[in-house]
């Protein structure tokens, strides 16, 4: 293993430009102060990986979600306040309270969280009541108790019954973390261990944290603001297309990095033994295609071999210690999401919406349609979300769960409609006038891999960060593997950066452990 980072001979190479990557060269800055000698490389023109949000009012605002962010992510909250100037909704993250006040758990208990259709009209969902008979708990508490390897390779479904999928719980839990009864049930109980404590508490704060703009112009940009401060070398447009590894027989040490320069031109890049190189794995963006009003998205017929994955690959033939991607990608249907953005040009959505909750935007962390066969969910922030919003123009955005079902309003799958269509099916389901369609922009956006961590795995399928014996290289992001942690949310991402930066500086900084609270669990599920 190379002993110590020489900031004055070592280069640590990046290879992706999303937040593990970003938050990789921050821990490197305040842990080794070796800013002049790191490098991004990210096939993109700019670094954001899938976080990436833009647009403006005429042509309609564009969020991606997906990962997730909340009050109680340490490596994130230690990455954060290592940025200066980062601001997390009207204080600096450093000031941010980390419990709720009596007002706030007052509020999180009233909160509606779905809306179902009724004899009069719309009905809130009583999400009190979790719906939860002895027999689910019981069902419940198996899963918490048993093991990664106990669970497999089995489904949600496997181990649950049916009528368990028609309880309130399934419905804001498979909402909340866009679970499906395919996925991974080692998956669950990774997430059941960390916030069903939290869910069933309706801790406010283990929810999405009310930024002040999008996670983008929050937190992205200045990480890359602060990055290029320090000198930090962005190769943006070069595509790392293979790392060359010795031994054959079982690769310790990156010896060469192959990549396209920007006008297409293969390069190589001897690397010296102090170097470093951390690779992000996969992309749960990659393979997004975009729609707009009035088109609707198209993802292409087959996959793009040189995409974000290709390099993955390349490297799962050197040896099965770097994970087998193939149970990733290509994309199937529990890996797909459609999301939406939407920009009105008035407040008339917004105004129902208010009326209809009695929340204010930016507290209602999730309204979900359970009744729709999209199973729409919406997502209302408090404004502005873009810097360069105009104060006459509101955003908002949603997701389905089960984009490939036909619409009850719109007769077509979700995947086939342009983003009126998509405003005008949700329009239906909330019983909102269609003359907000005139005043609506709908950007529609199939992201083919979105959910793909949430797959079921073999264990051996996503590499360690660190893989046995290496001497410098390090795997990032939501397909790295991480004893009990669940993916799916930036905190994955920001913990598997401090995880290696840690490994190699030798440094006392390594991610905190989780606060188990498996008897608490038991407790409420009694």
């Amino acid at each position: 293993m190379t002993d110590s980072i020489d900031k004055n001979q070592s280069d640590i190479w990046l290879v992706g430009g999303g937040i593990a990557s970003l938050a990789a060269a921050v821990f490197l800055i305040n842990d080794s102060d070796v800013s002049a000698n790191i490098h991004i490389f990210d096939i993109h023109p700019s670094p954001g990986g899938g976080l990436i949000s833009y647009g403006d009012d005429s042509t309609g605002y564009v969020v991606h979600g997906g990962q997730r962010l909340s009050y109680h992510d340490s490596c994130v909250e230690k990455l954060l306040s290592q940025v200066p100037g980062i601001e997390v909704g009207a204080l600096p993250w450093k000031k941010r309270r980390k419990h709720q006040t009596p007002e706030e758990k007052s509020r999180a208990a009233n909160l509606i969280r779905a809306v179902i259709p009724g004899g009069s009209g719309l009905e809130t969902l009583d999400s009190q009541d979790l719906g939860l008979t002895l027999h689910h708990r019981l069902e419940l508490i198996r899963v918490v108790v048993e093991s990664d390897h106990e669970l497999g390779n089995k489904t949600i479904a496997d181990v649950f019954s049916e009528e368990f999928f028609q309880t309130n719980f399934w419905m804001i839990w498979s909402t909340t973390f866009a679970f499906q009864p395919q996925h991974s049930a080692v998956e669950l109980r990774r997430h059941l261990h960390r916030y069903l404590h939290d869910i069933i508490n309706r801790d406010l704060l283990s929810g999405p944290i009310d930024m002040h703009y999008s996670v983008y112009e929050s937190i992205v940009e200045p990480i890359t603001q602060y990055l290029k401060s320090q000198n930090v070398d962005f190769r943006l447009g070069d595509r790392v297309i293979d790392l060359l590894a010795y031994p054959d027989s079982d690769p310790t040490t990156f010896s060469e990095i192959k990549y396209l320069d920007t006008d297409g031109s293969e390069k190589i890049i001897i690397l010296d033994p102090t170097d470093l190189v951390f690779v992000t794995l996969g992309a749960m963006g990659g393979g997004s295609a975009l729609g707009s009003n009035t088109v609707s998205p198209t993802l292409p017929r087959s996959p793009d071999v040189n995409n974000e994955w290709s390099l993955w690959f390349k490297l799962a033939e050197k040896s099965a210690k770097f994970g087998d991607p193939s149970n990733f990608f290509p994309a199937k249907s529990d890996s797909l999401l459609e999301t939406f953005t939407v920009t009105l040009k008035d407040d008339t959505f917004f105004d129902r919406i208010v009326e209809l909750t009695q929340n204010d935007p930016g507290t209602q962390p999730i309204l979900s349609l359970p009744s729709s066969n999209w199973f729409f969910n919406i997502s209302i922030p408090r404004q502005p979300v873009f810097h360069n919003q105009p104060n006459t123009v509101n955003v908002f955005w949603g997701w389905a769960l089960y984009p490939e079902a036909l619409g009850d309003f719109v007769k077509k799958p979700m995947l086939s409609c342009t983003g009126s269509e998509v405003m005008e099916e949700l329009l239906g389901h909330l019983d909102f006038p269609k003359t907000v369609l005139a005043n609506s922009i709908t950007i529609p956006c199939i992201n083919a891999y979105a959910m793909s961590p949430l797959r079921v795995r073999h264990y051996n399928d996503r590499p360690l960060v660190i893989p046995a014996y290496s001497t410098n290289m390090a795997f990032l992001g939501q397909f790295v593997e991480m004893e009990d942690e669940p993916t799916g949310n930036i905190e994955y991402s920001v913990r598997s950066a401090q995880l290696a930066v840690d490994h190699f500086t030798r440094g006392n900084n390594c991610p905190p452990s989780r606060k188990s609270y498996l008897t608490e669990i038991l407790d409420v599920l009694k």
